[in-house]
């Protein structure tokens, strides 16, 4: 399992509180009787958790899908740390020439 489907998970159980027997990686938020509202609310908690912005998941993707999900926004927010220090160090250099 990764780090993500852990995650996704824990608060599943905690918050919501599915047993865990039902959080299989091949459930999908309907059949866990997820609805719009909670699956909202998820996504905000995922968000202080981590402080990854990830929408609202649609409520027939899997649960390993959702994990992909919050690992593909781990992902860009990790992209996009190294291009804004890439260009610090850009703009450290040119001023270090000027």
């Amino acid at each position: 399992m990764t780090v993500a489907f852990n995650l996704l998970m824990q608060i599943l159980m905690e918050t919501f509180g599915l047993p865990k027997q039902n959080l299989h990686p091949d459930a999908t938020f309907a059949e866990l009787e997820m609805d719009s509202l909670s699956l909202t609310e998820l996504s905000v908690l995922i968000e202080e958790r981590t402080g990854l912005s990830v929408p609202p998941f649609p409520v027939k993707i899997t649960l390993t899908e959702a994990a992909d999900l919050i690992d593909d926004a781990a992902d860009a927010y990790l992209d996009r740390m190294a291009a804004a220090e890439q260009e610090q160090q850009r703009v450290e250099a040119a001023r270090a020439r000027a």
